[in-house]
């Protein structure tokens, strides 16, 4: 058994003497990776992952209230994080844990529900007790409700409710008030919008709560107030102004564009003011229109028609009875006329085209347009060298530009827009900065992007060729196999050189392996 084991490790040794430097280098890192990769491998598996008891945090009082109650079961495969305010358990056994941390009554902190409260409650409980435990629990749970806003970690609710009372009239009675703290994530920062919907939900919570009476601050007391009606017309003066500022440089720098590439950009000068409408206009039509425009008639969707014919004598008219057979002061019946009636009634129902339209109008209108542009002429000591064509034909395009922006006005003449331009030729006494476009290209030059692109290409190309060089040089000194070479090199050459190939050879053998020469040699001379 040693003597196969001596073998195996002389086998072994031998192997690994003939192996290169390269070789031996990457046996030793497969090798450490693989332990590596099997060590992480059966970390994973075998670890035990914590989750947190409670999901949201708890003060250290009741840590340790629940801690000491786990050690009190003998429970003692538990951590608490780096903050202190949560207990960490393996997974396996939260729910458990749980269980059995609710049957003690732990925690006793979070959102407590007016059952809760009233479940051990006494018989004779006052009304007082009875609108502490409400508020409490109303408390808790707008607390609860705004901890589910993106960006609220915590939140803390005080409410004061003014006493009911039997003699207090409708007008006279007291609001609700309250006092709320948000503690916030992180870097995180609440936005205008953000804090409406908060004090919206309590002032929605609680009975009678104004959001006049809603005080809001965050953790590190700043105020977390709602903007004021002023604070809101000075933003919408600022934004209409942004927008109107916004719309004259558009319109100045694309007359400036276009009239300095014509006459030179230090030749012309363009102010514009533009007066915009930012009413939001919404109209509703309700339109009838016949469904048949030749005939200017509906759809008949109903018809009647009635007829109605009468046939009868008419009553003669009577005189008094004076004869000797007729009765004194009665009339006495005479023959009437035969007459007939006939009555034609026609009842048509149409059904018409009821159209209703609900046009709401784009603010941001222009109502008005000013533009005045100042040239310089190609002889700034005199004004006349601007030719008058070069006048017209500057107006003709700033006259374009107005008509265009007052479209909407069907009632605007030549002489009107006339009338919003003003071109004056004069010397500029000082030549204005205009505002140039960020240049996206390079800063230098393009011989010194081309210069230094094939620089870095001469440089690669020179790492390549050391790289390869080295990598020659290495192998040739780590080669386990020199006799492959020197066969090859033998048969490269030609047989008159030969002798001179052995030589070069046995001088190098002798230089660089002496020992494996010198051990050579003595074969050869004990050979011999």
């Amino acid at each position: 058994m040693n003597q196969q084991l001596l073998q195996f490790k002389q086998k072994y040794q031998g192997h690994w003497n003939a192996t290169g430097k390269k070789q031996k280098y990457l046996y030793i890192g497969s090798f450490i990776g693989i332990i590596a990769i099997l060590s992480l491998t059966i970390y994973f598996l075998t670890r035990t992952d914590y989750v947190p008891l409670y999901s949201n945090e708890m003060s250290q009082k009741e840590i340790g209230d629940i801690k000491a109650a786990l050690d009190k079961e003998g429970f003692a495969d538990y951590k608490l994080d780096t903050s202190g305010t949560r207990i960490m358990v393996p997974r396996e056994n939260a729910a458990d844990l749980q269980v059995s941390m609710a049957a003690k009554g732990l925690p006793k902190t979070g959102s407590i529900s007016f059952f809760d409260m009233t479940k051990d409650l006494q018989f004779g409980a006052t009304d007082r007790q009875l609108d502490a435990m409400e508020r409490e629990a109303l408390q808790s749970e707008v607390a609860d409700l705004l901890r589910h806003v993106d960006g609220v970690k915590n939140a803390a609710v005080v409410i004061s409710t003014p006493q009911d009372s039997l003699f207090v009239r409708e007008d006279n009675k007291k609001s609700a008030s309250a006092s709320v703290v948000i503690e916030m994530e992180p870097g995180y920062q609440l936005e205008q919008q953000q804090v409406q919907v908060l004090y919206h939900l309590v002032s929605k919570s609680v009975p009678n709560l104004p959001k006049e009476n809603i005080v809001m601050t965050d953790q590190d007391g700043r105020g977390l107030n709602v903007q004021d009606e002023s604070t809101k017309v000075l933003d919408n003066y600022e934004m209409q102004r942004k927008i109107q500022k916004d719309i004259e440089t558009d319109i100045q720098s694309s007359l400036q564009q276009m009239l300095g590439t014509i006459i030179g950009q230090n030749k012309v000068l363009i102010q514009t003011y533009v007066r915009l409408n930012f009413d939001q206009v919404k109209t509703k039509e309700d339109l009838v229109q016949p469904a048949n425009d030749a005939s200017k008639e509906g759809i008949a969707i109903s018809v009647e028609e009635i007829s109605k014919k009468y046939n009868g004598r008419d009553a003669a008219p009577a005189t008094t009875g004076t004869g000797e057979t007729d009765i004194p002061g009665y009339a006495t019946p005479g023959g009437g006329q035969e007459n007939s009636s006939e009555e034609l009634e026609k009842r048509v129902n149409y059904e018409v085209n009821r159209i209703s339209n609900e046009i709401v109008q784009s603010p941001y209108k222009i109502e008005d347009i000013t533009i005045n542009v100042g040239v310089e002429p190609p002889d700034p000591k005199n004004p006349d060298s601007l030719t008058l064509v070069t006048q017209r034909s500057i107006q003709q395009i700033l006259g374009n530009v107005v008509r265009t922006a007052l479209s909407d006005n069907p009632s605007l003449q030549d002489q009107d827009i006339e009338s919003r331009i003003t071109v004056f030729a004069r010397e500029f006494s000082g030549k204005a900065e205009l505002p140039q476009a960020e240049e996206t290209g390079s800063p230098f030059p393009a011989w010194a992007i081309y210069a230094l692109i094939g620089a870095v290409l001469l440089m690669a190309l020179l790492v390549i060729y050391l790289v390869k060089r080295r990598n020659k040089h290495e192998f040739e000194e780590n080669d386990p196999f020199p006799e492959i070479e020197a066969a090859r090199l033998e048969a490269a050459v030609s047989v008159e050189d030969q002798k001179v190939v052995i030589k070069r050879q046995i001088e190098g053998m002798a230089k660089e392996q002496p020992d494996e020469f010198i051990g050579l040699l003595r074969n050869w001379l004990s050979g011999d």
